[in-house]
């Protein structure tokens, strides 16, 4: 299964007193802990998102892949494998309404509930996000962490996704 945190719904609503933008650009870290054995996967990458319903996710650790989401779907283009595959987005985790359900706790800390899943939200000096940390329905604990947020004009382009022809294609979504 795969399990997508979608900044990519972020729009102009507010969560709190903080605007959430509607371009967002900037480096990712993504830690998920598996609270059983406490083994630890570590991710990096690049991230570009443009509302309403774009989003690019460039991981360049461990092994490089990219995810490109647009509404509900999401290609996930593995070139270690020569592959793309095609999932439906019914699973993901949708950060707008987690956003909108956010209440402060302090300053620079918010958190939310949606759909059974507690949701902590960090802020930075200048009220934009740099972090989101949950626990999945596997049990593990995600840390998502940002840096380097941009939130200028995004050209559509900085979201496009292109699959190799020799890539092998596969439909994910059944």
């Amino acid at each position: 299964m795969i399990k997508i945190i979608m900044p990519l719904l972020l729009g102009t609503f507010l969560f709190g007193s903080l605007p959430v933008p509607q371009q967002f650009r900037a480096d990712f870290n993504q830690t998920v802990i598996n609270t059983d054995n406490n083994q630890t996967l570590h991710y990096s990458g690049h991230v570009a998102i443009k509302v309403p319903n774009r989003a690019k996710w460039v991981y360049s650790r461990p092994v490089p892949k990219t995810i490109c989401l647009l509404e509900d779907r999401a290609w996930v283009i593995e070139p270690e494998l020569e592959q793309a595959t095609l999932y439906r987005l019914d699973k993901a985790i949708p950060l707008l309404a987690i956003l909108e359900n956010a209440k402060k706790i302090d300053t620079g800390h918010y958190t939310a509930r949606y759909n059974g899943v507690e949701y902590d939200l960090r802020v930075d000096e200048k009220e934009k996000l740099k972090a989101v940390e949950y626990t999945d329905e596997l049990g593990n604990r995600v840390i998502l962490l940002f840096s380097g947020i941009d939130t200028s004009p995004i050209d559509s382009t900085e979201t496009e996704c292109t699959i190799p022809r020799e890539y092998d294609v596969i439909d994910g979504r059944f």
